[in-house]
């Protein structure tokens, strides 16, 4: 745990986190000067009528109250500072791990956004515990501690009984919290992935009359989470009552005991009264331990969860530098073979050449790999046997940056990021001007819409596009992938949510376009493939036909019914 705070905290915020406890020392030692200065008073000044060593001494005391306040401050303001530092490290470091990740089975979005958020609140507060109450608490206590003997010696013996107890109790209650807040975090990770759910398929709950379902379903994931919140809380509500009774039971003792003492003249009113203040002083510092050890026992939990983020890292890949990308376009599989799981295989033995500058259509079956296909051209995921190669080199031994250079994809998934038409348009080439956009826009036909906008480019997208129809975000899609004029351009599926005469638009108008251009199409609708130098077809991961559209009307069954179907038995079925 300490290992990620220190690994996240450089340069002033560490020097903030490590001179905070010492300031946090300098209002320690000014709060226990206070007892002991007020005994005097009472013994040395009251009891013999010396105002002028009353003065005196309260006059320390105000010092001391001003010095060990101006600490105090300074404390708050160190800590702060390191402890804000440290998060805004921590959550550009998990962000960036999340998505350079190659792992195929890395962390579900609920949980990361849950780590990312919360877990990384949690260690905020820790820093915050670690350059403040961890310091002042125990350092408080000690000193009470050492302080009362110095004072009342005769008194100690009640701090040696009560103390032991209840520290043992103490180690006790973190012990058993531990796991209740665990799995407390766990919830609030079910919860995040059915609030999700819940409204981003607000539309198919309201098609389907889901709502009493879903809301069952919310119910009770929010039921679970507070009852494991509930057994979290009541794990270690017993801590501060005990504390403060077994505390306040020691001060009756004390007095009691004391005033006996006095009434004999071995011990000074002012000792009793100091003892008493010391007392108080170790039973606000035990609270403040109690609240650190709640709060330590969610950091290590969060901790913990944190870690699993970050060991993701071993599977990131770093961007790199675009500098190293091979100026050819020619693509390669050699006997590729893929899967999430290893003992179930979605890819299996995957072998093709794509020349440069010609067009390669890939259709197939519904979960025979297509995407998988892509996703390990463009190095979303690096755990694969045999070889890929982009212009003749590996792309494992590429750069991402050169990668993503080389390739642009639009899947799909039209994903738009809110902002407008023009920022969406250039996430691929920042530095594109007007005529690329307007070119771009031109083949995925978005002038057509794009021209009816009063604001044109400069459109506002809400997040997720959500203010544009399915076609409309896929055709911005398209036109986000075209703008950066890649040397490789791949179409996964992209226009599944297109009417067909913009669908038959956007296809002549992209082989225009990409004429001798390096272009991958996979689709389900054969019209968009049929013009392809060679057409693949995979089924249950493997590769089961090549050719032309012309060769595979003849050697495959399973392409020659999907013409059938889709475009009858006139010419253009068997038009190559």
């Amino acid at each position: 745990m300490f290992r990620i705070v220190m690994a996240h905290t450089h340069g002033r915020a560490r020097w903030c986190f490590f001179l905070a406890p010492l300031v946090m020392l300098g209002e320690v030692f000014c709060d226990l000067q206070q007892p002991t200065l007020m005994a005097n008073i009472i013994d040395h000044g009251l009891a013999k009528g010396d105002m002028a060593f009353v003065v005196h001494e309260a006059v320390w005391m105000l010092g001391f109250a001003l010095l060990g306040l101006v600490a105090g401050a300074s404390t708050g303001v160190l800590g702060s500072y390191a402890s804000l530092a440290m998060g805004q490290q921590l959550r550009e470091h998990m962000l960036a791990v999340a998505l350079n990740s190659r792992k195929a089975d890395g962390l579900a979005p609920a949980t990361l956004i849950t780590r990312i958020t919360n877990d990384v609140t949690q260690m905020q507060n820790l820093v915050m515990m670690v350059t403040r109450g961890m310091v002042r608490s125990p350092m408080l206590m000690l000193g009470g501690i050492v302080m009362s003997v110095i004072v009342s010696p005769a008194l100690a013996p009640i701090l040696f009984v009560t103390l032991p107890a209840l520290i043992i109790f103490m180690l006790v209650i973190v012990r058993r919290s531990l796991p209740k807040y665990l799995a407390m975090q766990q919830s609030v990770d079910d919860m995040n992935r059915v609030m999700r759910e819940n409204l981003q398929g607000a539309k198919t709950i309201k098609s389907y009359v889901l709502e009493p379902h879903q809301r069952a379903q919310f119910t009770a994931t929010n039921d679970t989470l507070l009852a494991r919140s509930q057994a979290a809380a009541m794990a270690t509500v017993t801590l501060a009552p005990v504390i403060q009774l077994v505390l306040n039971l020691g001060v009756v003792v004390a007095l009691a005991y004391g005033g006996s003492l006095a009434i004999r003249s071995t011990i000074s009113t002012g000792q009793i009264i100091a003892f008493v203040n010391y007392m108080i002083q170790i039973t606000t510092a035990m609270i403040g331990t109690v609240n650190i050890i709640t709060a330590f026992s969610r950091a290590i939990t969060s901790a913990g969860r944190v870690q699993a983020v970050l060991v993701e890292a071993q599977g990131a890949v770093p961007m790199g530098s675009p500098a190293n990308a091979p100026t050819g376009s020619a693509i390669q599989f050699d006997h590729v073979t893929f899967g999430y799981a290893a003992s179930m295989p979605i890819l299996n033995d995957i072998s093709f050449t794509v020349p440069d500058g010609q067009w390669l259509g890939i259709i197939g079956t519904t979960g025979s790999g297509k995407t998988s296909l892509i996703n390990l051209m463009t190095r979303a995921f690096d755990a694969y046997t045999g070889t890929i190669r982009i212009g003749g080199v590996d792309v494992q031994t590429l750069d991402l940056a050169a990668v993503h250079r080389k390739v642009k994809v639009a899947t799909q998934d039209a994903q738009l990021f809110s902002g407008t038409v023009q920022t969406n348009l250039t996430y691929g080439a920042p530095a594109a001007d007007a005529a690329a956009l307007t070119e771009g826009a031109y083949v995925a036909n978005a002038d057509e819409f794009l021209a009816t906008l009063p604001a044109g480019m400069a459109a506002p997208v809400e997040q997720h596009g959500k203010n544009f129809s399915g076609g409309q975000r896929q055709r911005l899609n398209i036109a986000r992938a075209v703008v950066p004029d890649a040397d490789i351009l791949v179409l996964d599926d992209a226009t599944s949510a297109v009417d067909q005469t913009t669908n038959a638009t956007i296809q002549r108008r992209l082989m225009q376009a990409r004429a001798n251009r390096t272009t991958v199409i996979i689709s389900q609708r054969v019209a968009n493939l049929m013009h392809a130098q060679e057409i693949l077809v995979l089924q249950g991961g493997r590769i089961t036909a090549r050719g032309t559209h012309a060769e595979l009307l003849r050697i495959s069954p399973f392409y020659a019914q999907l013409v059938q179907t889709q475009l009858g038995g006139g010419r253009h079925a068997t038009h190559a």
